[in-house]
């Protein structure tokens, strides 16, 4: 896992995922080296990285230029470069023109979740995994109850990362980066 502090993050590009939660994403997608994975808003590329060490392929979706420029410096630092291809264009429209993919990594913070969930389930590999990551309570609700729909059975993880801060009278936990994680396999 790459330590948080070695990413190039910027405050204009919100959703950086703490290692702790990259490193439960890894867990439940179930990445294996012949996969090929989606990550979808991939922001400052934290997950396309440590995907890109160990799937076959990885292609990095963000519609922020700024975001697919910071993705590509972090890869090519920490990554494996040469795994990754950066899309930079809506998800909708990126999901489409890929014809072939085993994992779906979905940071829902946009008001089409649904539609991007609805994409990547239609195009998705048989056999293939989906995980989804929001810290909106409603969209935790909305996701749950269409997969539901779907015949999926979503297994949900909420998380909440705690960091001790020393202070003079002792150590107090400041909660960080809360995220929930649902994710799904293809029947």
């Amino acid at each position: 896992m790459i330590n948080d502090f070695d990413f190039r993050t910027t405050c204009d590009i919100s959703g950086f995922l703490k290692e702790e939660i990259r490193s439960i994403v890894l867990y439940k997608s179930d990445v294996k080296d012949s996969d090929i994975v989606l990550d979808i808003n991939c922001g400052v590329g934290e997950i396309s990285t440590e995907f890109s060490k160990l799937a076959q392929k990885v292609y990095a979706i963000d519609e922020s230029e700024q975001a697919a420029t910071i993705s590509q410096e972090n890869i090519r630092k920490h990554g494996n470069i040469d795994k990754v291809e950066i899309i930079n264009e809506d998800e909708l429209s990126a999901i489409e023109k890929i014809e072939n993919f085993d994992i779906g990594i979905i940071k829902a913070k946009k008001d089409n979740y649904i539609e991007v969930i609805f994409k990547v389930h239609e195009k998705i590999n048989s056999k293939g995994r989906i995980v989804i990551l929001t810290n909106i309570l409603d969209f935790e609700v909305n996701i749950v109850n269409e997969l539901s729909q779907m015949n999926y059975n979503p297994k949900i993880t909420q998380i909440n990362i705690s960091n001790g801060i020393l202070l003079n009278k002792g150590i107090k936990m400041e909660s960080q980066n809360p995220m929930t994680i649902i994710s799904i396999k293809k029947r």
